[in-house]
């Protein structure tokens, strides 16, 4: 009776494997090519043709440039609005000094854009003395922007940013601050005389428990309840000195180092260990990490590697697959499509459903 019974559960067993083998959804696939594009300069509205950041929210797309502040996409309508320091442009009042116009961005190359409830932040780099820091847009208010001081001269060259619930933590050459959304004050900086690995902060991650950020000297991890630092360097697994890009890739990380090399967090060994990209980019240095559509979007000086997360295959995307450029600064995801900013306008590869 016995065998039976094991033979009838095994029988149901490879059933139910059969059905789900059927029904379950397929694989990811490489991209279909010919791929689609969709391309935006300035001769199409593009405030600069350097695109640092981008942002997608509904359909509404915020281009972050150097030098033409940002720009504001509405794929519906199709129009362009250039939002710079001076204005919704130039109707705005001012004191005719260009670092101490009172609205909207602090400095026009913008770095960063990132979405928040309710509101869209902004973190310029500056290059000079005075100006620079962050800002935010809040289109149900009036006055719709607001900026903010640059943390005694410590947020003003803005490279990374991250709203962890009621905090945003702002990167930036000279270390971590960190700004309290409801008093709308900064309340902590944090530098390598705190143990962050380096002080150009160049990434950030944020966690339930943990902040990470990569930096030129690494990478760090910061224990929000015990509020202490671990950093992780090439003693600890990591191939390169310098982390430019961090993201969570399921249930890792991965950090991406300016040289171009990949390195994955080991949860249990609490190390990294190398990644071995096969796309005929590999070495090209990696400015940013983008998740979506199933895939890592790794943006690169020479292209793009996508890595498939369900089939581990890695594929490409330059110029001859009609990127704008191949020097890929960074990517973000549409509902039917991945925006890519590059030194010479933005591409939008369209993805079939």
């Amino acid at each position: 009776m016995t065998q039976i019974l094991h033979r009838l559960l095994k029988l149901f067993f490879a059933a139910i494997f059969f059905i789900l083998s059927i029904f379950s959804p397929a694989e990811a696939s490489p991209l279909k090519r010919p791929l689609s594009f969709q391309h935006i300069t300035a001769k199409d509205g593009l405030s600069s043709e350097m695109v640092l950041a981008i942002a997608v929210q509904g359909e509404e797309v915020w281009f972050g440039t150097e030098g033409g502040g940002a720009t504001l996409y509405d794929k519906s309508k199709k129009i362009y609005k250039a939002y710079t320091t001076k204005g919704e442009p130039m109707d705005k009042v001012d004191k005719g000094v260009s670092i101490n116009w009172q609205n909207l961005l602090p400095y026009n190359h913008v770095s960063v854009i990132l979405l928040d409830v309710g509101r869209i932040w902004f973190g310029t780099y500056f290059y000079g003395f005075g100006g620079g820091g962050i800002s935010y847009y809040q289109p149900q208010k009036s006055p719709s922007w607001k900026r903010f001081n640059t943390s005694d001269g410590r947020a003003k060259k803005v490279v990374s940013m991250a709203v962890d619930g009621e905090w945003v933590w702002v990167g930036s050459e000279k270390g971590l601050s960190l700004l309290d959304k409801k008093t709308e004050g900064w309340k902590r900086f944090y530098s390598t005389n705190d143990g962050l690995s380096g002080n150009f902060v160049n990434s950030l991650l944020v966690q339930p428990n943990f902040l990470w950020a990569g930096t030129n000297g690494g990478i760090s991890r910061f224990e929000k309840v015990k509020k202490t630092w671990k950093t992780y360097t090439q003693k600890d697994g990591l191939t390169e000195a310098e982390i430019k890009a961090l993201a969570s890739v399921g249930q890792k990380i991965w950090a991406g180092g300016i040289g171009g090399t990949l390195s994955e967090y080991d949860l249990i060994s609490d190390r990294w260990k190398r990644i071995e990209p096969s796309d005929a980019l590999r070495n090209g240095g990696i400015q940013s990490l983008t998740v979506a559509k199933g895939k890592v979007f790794v943006c690169r000086d020479n292209g793009v590697s996508i890595y498939d997360l369900s089939t581990g295959q890695w594929e490409s995307l330059t110029m001859a697959d009609g990127l704008l450029s191949n020097a890929v600064f960074c990517a973000a995801e549409d509902r039917n499509s991945i925006w890519f900013g590059t030194d010479k306008g933005v591409s939008r590869l369209i993805i079939a459903p």
